[in-house]
């Protein structure tokens, strides 16, 4: 029972590290989670999405058709805890902290010899990965907001360590069948990761899977039965496969197809400058983007919101560690050990091809396996190095790096980047709610983001009114996004531009902070930012002002 003290208290602080203060931190609820929140309200009140159709196997959304595992998810939550902040990100809550507890038995599973003794405990590799797991930058970051990623995460590293306990009890295959399916049902990127997972397990285990090809069969057809609502309904919908990712992909990108009309102007050589080769030089310096210093400790992602002010996605102290991890696992490689150097290099494969890289979102498989082999170097070196002063040095060292991750994550990431994650907008809509009574319409700027899901989420507003009145502009723009123009009083343009909409009497104008010229308008009021500008201003027509 003793050897159970020490994950009990890291899971414990990982759910600590998780759930404090959910509801205000990131300071604002991101577009993306407030379509999950009210999808998923709307599917606990009337059984169907924001378009009417029901228990859906995508979401339409934004036009970006997204995948339903975490709607689904999220209905009890908001069942029970009502629709708000909270109840959006608990599901990524508990999956980040149960996916802690996985990388303590998948460590543990993969490396069962590797132990460290400090004072008068043993622990376990397992125990140093999971505690390395509870503060990770990375990890932490994903699993206190409802972006899909933690989720998958914890499905593909539960696949993952199932298949493995499989080996050895081969009922565990059917449930590691289940678990990659609903990674699948989770996030886009599963759709290659696993199948990429898979074949690389069945090249790793191949003799094994041979000798229990049954139950291997079995696995097979109880993730196809899994999987057929989700074929039945790309069949109906193609989007559902896919999603957006046409229009993110590198094939889409204008910019290598102007590379190679220049190339192609100067040297008409058709060896080197052709679309293959251009396409694969361009899909291999975005993967291998994911595994440079710049990405890991110096800026990380720079894509809002998935950045952390001033600093990478993991400790610079992880660096030595993890890459002496992999030299470890190379030199006396064992199956297990191949998996696990297959899931890191896979995980960034589906990024690669997509023209917003490095992406700490859809390359966040990597922290699994990053974790893993940085306890191994952890452990590796402290039991060679038994000497107290440097185990305390490290300790030391990974508690200042702690402590300054906290610092920009609670405190500069609110006053540096609140519009990055669409701050102001609660408050926007409980000002609206109290001043729309004096108006005829209310006409909304959709600059960073659609501003109609914030007033259904924060307003609770009745679903089933909501698809009576809303106007939808089913033109697809340049990045796959479809619009809504309008619903009951309010109106949202396309292109909020002052001098080109229509202005009238009677109405407010909500424009993203300079957007509305003090010149044409009285304010009658503004929601700040954290550090005193202006996030939004609501303002009326007076053209002699």
């Amino acid at each position: 029972m003793k050897k159970y003290i020490p994950i009990a208290l890291i899971i414990s602080l990982a759910f600590f590290l998780r759930i404090y203060q959910i509801a205000s931190s990131p300071p604002g609820l991101y577009s993306d989670e407030t379509s999950y929140g009210y999808n998923a309200y709307s599917l606990l009140k009337t059984g169907k999405d924001e378009y009417g159709k029901s228990w859906p196997m995508t979401f339409k959304s934004f036009g970006d058709f997204k995948p339903p595992m975490t709607a689904w998810l999220t209905i009890p939550s908001i069942a029970v805890f009502g629709l708000n902040e909270f109840s959006v990100r608990l599901p990524s809550v508990l999956a980040g902290t149960i996916t802690v507890l996985i990388v303590y038995f998948l460590a543990n599973e993969i490396l069962p010899n590797k132990k460290l003794s400090i004072i008068n405990y043993q622990l376990s590799i397992g125990d140093i990965a999971a505690l390395l797991l509870a503060i990770s930058p990375w990890h932490l970051h994903f699993s206190r907001t409802s972006m899909l990623v933690a989720i998958e995460a914890m499905f593909v590293s539960l696949g993952l360590l199932l298949f493995l306990k499989s080996l050895k009890k081969s009922i565990w295959l059917y449930f590691s069948a289940l678990s990659f399916a609903a990674a699948i049902y989770t996030y886009y990127g599963s759709r290659v990761t696993v199948i990429l997972l898979t074949f690389l397990q069945i090249i790793i285990f191949h003799k094994k899977l041979w000798q229990m090809r049954k139950h291997v069969i079995g696995a097979m057809i109880v993730g196809i039965i899994a999987l057929l609502p989700l074929a039945i309904s790309f069949i109906q919908t193609p989007e559902t496969l896919t999603g957006r990712a046409r229009t993110i992909s590198v094939f889409y990108d204008p910019g290598v197809r102007a590379k190679l009309w220049y190339s192609r102007s100067i040297d008409n050589s058709r060896f080197f400058h052709n679309k293959p080769y251009y396409y694969f030089r361009d899909i291999a310096r975005r993967y291998l983007q994911h595994f440079s210093f710049n990405f890991f400790v110096r800026t990380g992602d720079t894509t809002p919101p998935f950045d952390i002010p001033n600093m990478g996605i993991v400790y610079i102290a992880d660096i030595i560690f993890v890459f002496y991890g992999v030299f470890l696992a190379v030199c006396n490689r064992t199956n297990k050990s191949i998996a696990l150097l297959g899931y890191l290099f896979i995980s960034p494969v589906v990024a690669s091809f997509t023209f917003i890289t490095p992406a700490a979102n859809r390359a966040f498989n990597m922290v699994i396996p990053w974790t893993i082999f940085t306890s191994l170097g952890i452990v590796t070196v402290l039991s060679h190095w038994k000497k107290f002063p440097f185990r305390l040095l490290l300790t030391v060292c990974y508690l200042l790096l702690f402590s300054y991750y906290l610092y920009q994550y609670y405190v500069r990431m609110p006053l540096d980047m609140p519009h990055k994650w669409h701050y102001g907008r609660r408050e926007l809509v409980e000002k609206i709610s109290q001043l729309e009574g004096k108006y005829n319409q209310i006409v909304f700027s959709n600059r960073e983001g659609p501003a109609y899901i914030w007033l259904l989420f924060y307003q609770q507003y009745n679903p089933d009114k909501y698809r009576d009145t809303m106007k939808v502009d089913e033109q697809f723009d340049e990045l796959g996004w479809l619009h809504i123009k309008s619903f009951d009083k309010y109106v949202f343009p396309r292109h909020f531009e002052w001098n080109a909409i229509d202005k009238t009497s009677h109405t407010l104008y909500v424009g993203y902070e300079n957007q509305i010229p003090q010149s044409e308008s009285v304010v009658i009021d503004k929601i700040l930012y954290p550090n005193g500008e202006t996030a939004f201003t609501l303002a009326e027509y007076a053209p002699t002002h």
